[in-house]
């Protein structure tokens, strides 16, 4: 008997990122994950920051930020906010 794939399988949820809508299949979301749903990528130039905020979090959790290394558990219709600022 085949074992069903799908007991690996994250379940999807829905989360807003810079008010557009994305699909995520994890359980938590890294800053660095959330930088790239954002921008589409992650600059590595130290002149380069980024600043994520979230609400809509799970219990216990609902509101805060993320810094670099860092990583939340997602919930579905969570909002992230991601800026992008040069230190120039």
């Amino acid at each position: 008997m085949d074992k069903d794939n799908s007991e690996h399988k994250e379940k999807e949820v829905k989360i807003i990122v810079n008010t557009r809508e994305k699909v995520w299949n994890k359980k938590e979301i890294s800053y660095e994950e959330v930088v790239v749903l954002a921008f589409g990528s992650h600059s590595q130039d130290e002149n380069v920051v980024y600043t994520v905020t979230f609400s809509k979090g799970p219990d216990g959790h609902r509101e805060g930020s993320l810094v670099k290394g860092e990583s939340v558990k997602v919930k579905d219709g969570m909002i992230f906010n991601v800026t992008q600022t040069n230190k120039s």
